[in-house]
């Protein structure tokens, strides 16, 4: 290795080391994009839109990303937080089951859009902890260039912390102003005014912020040439270029599918970005989306089998893997371990999950039914138990959620006849148990929005 390679002066075993395993992450990250597809076409989970093809820039950027900084970014940045350590894949699954317990899902309880992340700023005890020890997320918010503002407000903190001796004390927050800010998005959403607003103001006021533009060509349906000035958005801000005389921005150019050169570039850039608080804008160009924008639509019905055959050819874990395989950097049966180990990885993930999420909505379930069970009612009519009919079509939902076990306790107590010898006991009972989960899922839904 020499001085001008992007991993600079390791040994070729670290190297492969280090390369192989960011394979691996972008392979775990894929594997969960499409596992998670499968789960919301099935029913299981609602919604999906995930990080498909932006998975080689993501761990790239993610090697830069050090204790103490912060991302502010959008909702297809899960492998950037899988390789940072800020989440992982069982709670990406806990996430799209809206899973309420915050041990499975930290992130938001359950209380957030799938694959909107946030990290914890307290402990158990509401002290903050230290930023300075972890990597740090916002939580994502849904509106397009939302996240950008943010990226201000935390690259003036870090440039405050640097000049303002009297904080220096405020070990738990910053450690001297080395803080780089991480913001991402997508390049149709840098059509925005909150994107243009916030890279004027970080050019002027000179901070520590690195935006990474993930551009796939397509904001949904709709080319990029429709979107953004020149059809690039590096390009459309080369007037805010930093030159000789004059501070502005460093703008870097890269292919999304070029690991080697991803690495370079990121690496030079965030270097002068935290030691000199420069901004920059990396525009990461020529990225894929296998799977089209989310799960409610095909792309398809809007792609051109040129552009869809080009996106195969070009996607960025095709052109690692022949890369790696190449440069003889690895072997065949090495990479094929790696793709193996990584999709047993991402299904036992979702297994996990899944059971976690299930089993506390089953013994809810059973909780319910135990109330009813050898309490049935045939005071209206000999031949049909009304409740007992109820209880059974709650019993044989495969993946029940809490609401086909609140509607059914509901329905019980409107069927329980007003002449049956047990009524005033049973309808106690179901009252109560009603009254009970409904405090339960105010706890797990509604507290502390």
């Amino acid at each position: 290795m020499t001085e001008n390679q992007p991993f600079g002066k390791i040994s070729f075993e670290e190297f492969k080391k280090e390369v192989l395993e960011d394979f691996r992450m972008a392979l775990i990250s894929r594997h969960c994009s499409v596992i998670a597809r499968k789960e919301v076409l099935s029913g299981k989970a609602k919604f999906g839109i995930f990080g498909d093809g932006k998975e080689v820039a993501q761990v790239a950027l993610a090697k830069n990303f050090q204790p103490g900084d912060w991302r502010s970014g959008y909702y297809r940045d899960q492998t950037l937080l899988f390789a940072t350590g800020m989440s992982n894949p069982k709670e990406f699954f806990a996430q799209i089951y809206g899973d309420t317990d915050i041990d499975w899902n930290p992130g938001n309880g359950g209380r957030n859009f799938n694959n909107h992340y946030a990290t914890r700023l307290l402990d158990e005890n509401g002290e903050w902890r230290s930023q300075t020890e972890v990597p740090n997320t916002t939580a994502d918010l849904s509106p397009t260039a939302g996240q950008m503002p943010r990226v201000i407000g935390l690259g003036c903190a870090s440039k405050l912390y640097r000049q303002n001796p009297e904080l220096r004390h405020l070990k738990k927050f910053s450690k001297n102003g080395n803080e780089v800010v991480f913001g991402t998005i997508g390049d149709a959403s840098t059509a925005e005014g909150h994107f243009f607003e916030t890279m004027n103001a970080a050019a002027v006021l000179q901070i520590p912020v690195a935006i990474a533009v993930w551009d796939d060509g397509y904001g949904i349906s709709v080319t990029k040439d429709y979107q953004i000035a020149k059809a690039s958005v590096s390009e459309a801000l080369k007037g805010f270029e930093k030159d000789q005389d004059k501070d502005g921005i460093l703008i870097y150019y890269g292919k999304g599918w070029d690991y080697a050169g991803l690495v370079k570039i990121f690496q030079e850039g965030i270097k002068k970005c935290r030691e000199q608080h420069i901004p920059v804008l990396f525009h990461i160009d020529e990225l894929t989306q296998p799977m089209g924008h989310s799960t409610s639509g095909s792309h398809e019905r809007y792609k051109s089998p040129e552009r869809l055959e080009w996106e195969k050819e070009y996607d960025p874990l095709v052109k690692m893997r022949q890369w790696i395989l190449e440069s003889q950097i690895a072997e065949v049966s090495e990479v094929e371990a790696i793709e193996s180990g990584a999709a047993e990885l991402a299904r036992d993930a979702q297994k996990s999950a899944w059971n976690n999420y299930q089993k506390a909505i089953r013994k809810e379930r059973e909780d319910l039914l135990s109330i009813i069970r050898n309490r049935s009612c045939h005071c209206r009519n000999d031949d049909y138990d009304k409740i007992g009919s109820l209880a059974r079509d709650l019993k044989r939902i495969a993946n029940p959620i809490r609401r086909d076990i609140m509607s059914t306790a509901k329905r019980i107590l409107r069927h329980i006849c007003s002449d049956c010898p047990s009524r005033k006991e049973l309808q106690t009972d179901i009252g109560g148990w009603i009254k009970e989960y409904q405090k339960l899922n105010y706890e797990k839904y509604s507290a502390y929005l």
